[in-house]
């Protein structure tokens, strides 16, 4: 699926111009703030908005002026808006039986697709009570069972509380190759977005910021906002120079080797968990005072005081407060963003 110089106009909020392509087969996330045009995206795509410009391009054909239902195009919303007068059954069979589909053909595909997601014993309840998992995949049957070519689901685990989040990304992972489609996924949460996409996308204000796979796109950003937005807590303004096989940055009075070559203005981007605690000296190692200690899921989150600067860590040593420290960070974890 291609999107080729779309714009949007809707009030005051601006659209693009944006251009993207997603190969077949594969997991594609759609990240940023709220209000940032992802959902608006989304339903340019769907058809439900007629672009002012630009082309959506669909297995190689221009859908831009068709209507959703010949798109070949399945869209999700937020909050699934499944039938509530009908059984699940009726909701997963609806796309079939509205084309015309022969009957014995449809209790075939609506059981196979039902076998797929684990809800054959669902099929005979109202969809008013299933839990939040059931609801999403009940939403996904229905779209699926119509074979479409893309895929569009907007933040379809917002409303689900964590246990059932996790147990239903290996279920929505295997969702491209399995039915051989292009998924586009809608959300702002790093975990979802890390644990399920081939290929991450970053727009803000209407505008494509950045995209790539997400190993990239979450540890070596191009673009200050994405490096802010994906979680990176230490963003230093600094000046490198460049030396062989990297390049020494200096910041406040403090300095870091950083295995990137740059020269410049740049931005100094440590992700928290990047930090280990030391009791040696040596090539970055920084030591300070800390500030205050939290206590967090993955391990303590710490503000540490060194050379004129503050710098966030999760650490595993239980710190007070007070304590002098040793942070140690390889020259390949001190990421260097060109300040423009």
């Amino acid at each position: 699926m291609r999107l080729i110089n779309i714009e949007l106009r809707i009030g005051s909020f601006k659209l693009g111009p944006l251009s993207t392509s997603m190969a077949n087969r594969t997991y594609n996330v759609i990240m940023g703030p709220t209000g940032s045009g992802k959902s608006t995206l989304l339903k340019v795509i769907a058809g439900a908005y007629r672009p002012n410009s630009g082309s959506v391009i669909v297995d190689g054909v221009d859908v831009t002026n068709k209507p959703p239902e010949l798109r070949g195009i399945a869209y999700v919303p937020q909050g699934y808006a499944l039938f509530d007068h009908m059984t699940v059954y009726g909701n997963i069979e609806y796309g079939l039986k509205v084309r015309g589909m022969p009957k014995s053909i449809r209790a075939r595909e609506v059981y196979r697709i039902a076998e797929d997601l684990g809800i054959v014993n669902l099929l005979n309840r109202k969809v008013n009570g299933l839990s939040g998992g059931e609801s999403q995949k009940v939403a996904l049957a229905r779209a699926l069972i119509v074979r479409p070519r893309v895929l569009l689901l907007d933040e379809p685990m917002s409303m689900m509380d964590v246990s059932t989040r996790e147990s239903l990304i290996p279920t929505l992972r295997e969702i491209p190759r399995k039915y051989d489609t292009v998924v586009i996924h809608v959300t702002h949460d790093r975990d979802e977005a890390y644990a399920l996409a081939d290929k991450v996308t970053i727009i803000n204000n209407g505008q494509l910021i950045e995209e790539g796979e997400p190993e990239e796109v979450f540890t070596r950003p191009k673009r200050l906002f994405t490096a802010q937005f994906v979680g990176f807590t230490n963003i230093i303004p600094a000046k490198a120079v460049k030396t062989q096989g990297g390049s020494m940055v200096h910041i406040g009075d403090l300095t870091l080797h950083s295995s990137e070559c740059v020269e410049g203005n740049v931005y100094v981007c440590i992700r928290p968990e990047w930090f280990n605690v030391t009791n040696e000296g040596g090539l970055n190692v920084i030591e300070g005072t800390v500030l205050d200690v939290e206590r967090g899921r993955m391990g303590y989150r710490v503000r540490v005081s060194a050379g004129g600067v503050t710098f966030n860590a999760v650490v595993q040593s239980k710190l007070s407060s007070g304590d002098a420290v040793k942070l140690s960070i390889p020259p390949d974890m001190v990421h260097l963003i060109p300040a423009y």
